[in-house]
């Protein structure tokens, strides 16, 4: 079985041509996703080197040649500089120039020397080959710190095109070069790995895709949970959560007391800050199972998983105490804030024990704020 692979070439080109017309919409649209313009650009390379080596004759000069194997493997070494950019957002071009730089360098020398194409072949296939396995391991080595489902296919789909290159290679090197080197379109494959590198192409590319879709629907879907400014859940998270109780559990209700008068006296950047130290320290003091959210304003909610009312009213007392050794500096001038909590055990309903803890709090602002009540209804 062969391919023909002047067809394969235009394949090539057209997929992706327009894969990197796709990819340049999506980086237009959302450009704080690092990465999508590489990706855009590795692609728009690819088109025009297998463009150029889809227009070859056996009369072309060298500079084509050279420049139509270069575009497609600065292609390749785009998208491992990508890869990098959007798994960390370093931004460094020579992941990119540097292994071009050194194909053309070798490649050109190659060419001068007069080695056989066979030699070629297996040049430009060892380095696509080591370049799509970088970008591989970059791929899933990332999924760690961010576990995106699309990340395994997309390596997957890099690793198969490393595959493809070796056996490309293998063969080359096994096999004779033809006489006279009559047709410009040799491949000593017939076209299969390059035909099954054209799928893995596709599949790379549409990877990537998912890849950034997944990240920005996790951008959004946390957008949607948390409160921007404290970067702690929000008011529906909350709710959701505590809907679900499981075991004894405890809230409570904690306001920053004289609010009003940290804003005026900082201004409302101080007041952030204020809001920002408080939430840090928060979630210090709080155990890792415990749920804390801004409920609105200088407001906030806790919810104490796996405790009674006694040990709720001692962590709560140890948080206020906290609060109030807490000095926050605003350009150079000390602020102090305290808290003021009320504390209701969660009784099955979660909106009962909110009104009930709100009420403890309103107690504790009644009986001179900085300190911690309980509920007294049972």
């Amino acid at each position: 079985m062969s391919v023909d692979v002047l067809t394969l070439y235009l394949l090539n080109f057209v997929v992706a041509f327009v894969m990197a017309g796709i990819y340049f919409f999506s980086w237009f649209h959302h450009r704080d996703i690092l990465g999508v313009r590489g990706w855009a650009t590795a692609l728009s390379l690819g088109a025009l080197g297998s463009l150029e080596l889809s227009l070859r004759t056996n009369s072309s000069p060298i500079l084509l040649v050279i420049m139509a194997n270069s575009l497609v493997v600065a292609g390749y070494a785009t998208v491992w500089m990508s890869v990098r950019r959007f798994n960390t957002g370093e931004r460094a071009l020579n992941y990119a120039v540097i292994p071009t730089s050194l194909f053309v360098v070798v490649f050109t020398a190659a060419l001068l020397i007069g080695t056989d194409v066979n030699v070629r072949v297996a040049l430009c296939s060892l380095t696509i080959a080591i370049l799509s396995l970088l970008a591989s391991w970059e791929v899933y080595r990332a999924r760690l710190g961010e576990p995106l489902n699309s990340r395994i296919p997309t390596a997957c789909a890099l690793l198969l095109i490393t595959v493809a290159m070796c056996v490309r290679m293998v063969f080359s090197f096994l096999s004779d070069p033809p006489v006279g080197e009559t047709t410009p379109f040799y491949d000593p494959t017939q076209g299969i790995t390059l035909l099954v590198n054209t799928i893995c192409v596709v599949a790379m590319t549409l990877g990537f895709l998912m890849m950034a879709n997944e990240r920005l629907r996790h951008h959004y879907e946390k957008l949607a949970s948390t409160d921007e400014l404290t970067d702690l859940p929000n008011r529906r998270f909350l709710l959701d959560e505590g809907a679900r109780p499981s075991g004894p559990a405890c809230v409570l209700m904690i306001d920053l007391d004289h609010f009003s008068e940290v804003n005026a006296t900082f201004g409302h950047a101080g007041g952030d800050q204020a809001l920002i130290a408080f939430a840090r320290l928060a979630r210090q003091q709080l155990r890792p199972t415990d749920l804390i959210a801004r409920y609105g304003g200088e407001e906030f909610c806790a919810l104490l998983r796996g405790v009674e009312e006694p040990e709720a009213l001692r962590i709560a007392e140890r948080l206020r105490a906290a609060i109030g050794d807490m000095s926050i500096d605003v350009d150079g001038r000390p602020l102090r804030i305290t808290v003021s909590i009320g504390m209701a055990k969660l009784d099955g309903d979660l909106g009962t024990a909110m009104r009930k803890a709100d009420v403890a709090l309103y107690r504790a602002k009644a009986l001179g704020r900085n300190q911690v009540q309980g509920s007294l209804e049972p």
